[in-house]
């Protein structure tokens, strides 16, 4: 697998066009060899760095024309031949023993649960769907933009954080979420990235609160992070159960390592913390 992003290529040899081109050349080569396990072991692994550009290229655009969704009736339908295409990858992954998907070390099996995890997207019964969010200090405009709208878009973040993630370097912020109308859910969550070869680790603790008013904020709940992260899970979703209040605002404070621990191999430098989506249900 290659050590760049497919989205930095979809307009020229990934292009919609030609990924059709080459996924026909390889639906031959496999009906060639279809009653010779053998050699068809050997088409379905060349396959599969196809198959990861497109499934990449997919969760960039999501509900675009190249995403992984349809809309019909207000409902978001995942498509068939991408969620084939997922299912094919990793069960070749597991036969041939596949190496990782890039110079991070991300194995296969790890890949397809973290997009499987991607695929539930967050729209029905998400009442911070499409709702914004304001932050402070904001966050880096080298990824994503510093789109803000994507930590409401529906969609959780996978394992590359160049996509749907937005991240702060080396410093403490606040999210504001306003839900425009005074609800009374049963659950908040948010979702971060532990991805340490990129310098990005998750935070020690965040802290929800909850407003009528959007000025007298009440602790709903503080969540930490007890050790040094040397190891831990890519994505780690902090949930806070709420119970029969209501209110229209959300508030979390999210305190980073600012640096990175000891253990890693440019300790001292500043550590990133990557954010994605933000449910009320």
């Amino acid at each position: 697998m290659s050590s760049h992003s497919p989205n930095n290529h979809q307009d020229t040899f990934l292009s919609a066009e030609n990924i059709r081109a080459y996924n026909e050349y390889f639906d031959r080569a496999e009906e060639a060899v279809a009653t010779q396990p053998d050699y068809l072991l050997h088409v379905r692994p060349a396959r599969m760095a196809l198959q990861y550009a497109e499934m990449e290229i997919a969760k960039a655009d999501m509900f675009g024309l190249r995403g992984w969704y349809d809309e019909a009736n207000g409902e978001f339908i995942p498509k068939k031949n991408l969620l084939e295409s997922l299912e094919k990858f990793y069960d070749t992954a597991q036969k041939v023993k596949a190496a990782p998907v890039n110079e991070s070390g991300l194995t296969c099996e790890e890949y397809y649960r973290l997009t499987k995890r991607f695929l539930e997207t967050q729209v029905k019964g998400n009442l911070a769907f499409r709702k914004k969010v304001t932050a402070n200090p904001p966050p880096a405009t080298k990824y994503s933009g510093g789109n803000l709208a994507l930590l409401t878009n529906g969609v959780r973040g996978a394992n590359d954080y160049k996509v749907h993630w937005l991240g702060w370097e080396g410093q403490n912020f606040e999210l504001r979420l306003d839900l425009e109308k005074q609800v009374e859910p049963s659950v908040i969550e948010i979702s971060t990235l532990w991805e340490p070869h990129s310098w990005i680790l998750h935070p020690v603790e965040i802290r929800c609160y909850v407003s009528k008013d959007g000025t007298n904020f009440e602790p709903l709940g503080s969540q930490k992070i007890e050790d040094d992260q040397r190891q831990a899970e890519t994505s780690k979703i902090w949930s806070f159960p709420v119970s029969g209040q209501a209110f229209r605002f959300v508030k979390f404070e999210v305190l980073g390592t600012l640096k990175l621990y000891d253990w890693h191999p440019s300790a001292g430098g500043k550590s990133w913390v990557f954010v994605d989506e933000i449910v009320v249900r």
